[in-house]
């Protein structure tokens, strides 16, 4: 890099879409823009600009489009990278979906003197609610500085403290708006994690960002493993995104392989399935004992209302076939682990209508128990689906109670 006395602005000229658009980013990095850049982090007025096209690469920059909004603000012998947000912040994702593709870059790059920044552009929509909020903590936990936040995030954009701080704020965030579950941090035990993440469309943005803040939280003594699922052709974050985080060394990284679930299933009758928990995910959301309300995930688990070792019994079903029914969302629910037990050996019952029922020969005393620690006498009736309905049936036969 060469030593620079005045701060230069090197900045690719074209966005992906700037041909259909007509927006350029010589339009939107404006003189105001860059001297509030420049006198922010270089305490200087002077600077110097070039907007270069496609072609153009060094050190930096790619012989491509402008690839994560990104301008390079060369001072002396830094490189600082400044990412750009979208000029319109219309829906979930939309203003910082460049985000993990400018970090990529930053992070990849060997020069060791080297900063990274966020701006806000002028944009349409609303930049403030608690989805962007959140993805904004976790860029200033990654490393992003902030150089004009917005009076209506103005001390808000703070770094999370903990991987347990990312899961509250997580919760707190899916339960205000059940779009936002594309990525579900799961704690199964002390230092022990699980992030299940989506690769499609929008999602691998989430994704991408929730495990760069993850892995920059981790102790040395945490295990934390990423599964990637998606239900569509895409089954692997971007391959900037994966190098990243193989470079970082602290999370693993799973696809859920239908062969591997396959072989999981053949040799397990109780299914520890990445897939059936994605899916309960999916379905249910966060996880909640269905029937005591229970929140605490190292406690929780996912409970097959058709049970797996009946399942592999079906001569007739195909192995396809058997792991699609052991692995459906549909063909289970959340339950903390002493409900899960009595709910396995029949103690507790369900019915299609979604009542709970208990053994008829109980003590007393064990139904007294059961009564005081099941403080939830019906499913609610989003949950008694037809699928739910059919797997019941499944489990009791010709005993179903309805």
């Amino acid at each position: 890099m060469i030593y620079r006395e005045i701060p230069k602005f090197i900045i690719k000229r074209n966005m992906q879409k700037s041909e259909q658009t007509g927006i350029y980013f010589d339009h939107l990095v404006t003189a105001p823009v860059m001297k509030q850049i420049c006198s922010e982090i270089t305490k200087s007025y002077d600077y110097e600009v070039e907007f270069v096209e496609n072609d153009y690469s060094d050190e930096f920059l790619d012989a491509k489009y402008n690839q994560g909004r990104l301008g390079i603000l060369q001072y002396h012998n830094t490189a600082i990278y400044i990412c750009f947000s979208d000029e319109k912040c219309e829906g979930r994702n939309s203003g910082i979906q460049s985000v993990p593709t400018a970090f990529n870059r930053y992070y990849s790059n060997a020069h060791t003197e080297k900063e990274l920044y966020f701006y806000f552009l002028p944009c349409s929509g609303n930049n403030a609610t608690p989805y962007y909020l959140f993805m904004y903590r976790l860029m200033k936990t990654t490393g992003f500085n902030f150089i004009n936040t917005p009076p209506s995030l103005a001390g808000q954009i703070t770094a999370f403290s903990s991987i347990d701080d990312i899961i509250r704020a997580r919760k707190e965030n899916g339960d205000k708006n059940s779009g936002n579950n594309a990525t579900y941090i799961v704690k199964n035990a002390p230092h022990e994690y699980e992030i299940y993440g989506k690769t499609y469309g929008a999602n691998k943005y989430d994704t991408s960002l929730i495990c760069y803040a993850i892995s920059q939280l981790a102790q040395p003594e945490d295990h934390i493993v990423l599964y990637e699922y998606n239900e569509q052709d895409l089954k692997e974050l971007p391959e900037a995104s994966l190098e990243v985080l193989r470079s970082m060394g602290n999370i693993e990284i799973v696809n859920i392989d239908d062969e591997i679930e396959r072989q999981e299933l053949e040799k397990n009758n109780s299914l520890r399935s990445p897939r059936f928990n994605a899916h309960l995910l999916d379905r249910l959301g966060e996880r909640h004992c269905v029937l005591c309300n229970c929140g605490i995930s190292e406690i929780i688990q996912g409970a097959h209302i058709w049970p797996v070792a009946d399942i592999k019994r079906i001569h007739t079903l195909s192995s396809d076939e058997k792991l699609t029914y052991a692995t459906d969302g549909e063909n289970g629910l959340w339950m903390c682990q002493n409900h899960h037990k009595m709910f396995d050996s029949n103690i507790l019952l369900l019915s299609a209508s979604g009542k709970i029922t208990y053994k008829t020969d109980l003590s007393k005393e064990d139904e007294e128990y059961i009564t005081s620690v099941t403080t939830v006498s019906k499913l609610p009736a989003r949950l008694i689906t037809p699928d739910y309905i059919y797997y019941i049936g499944k489990r009791y036969g010709s005993a179903q109670i309805m």
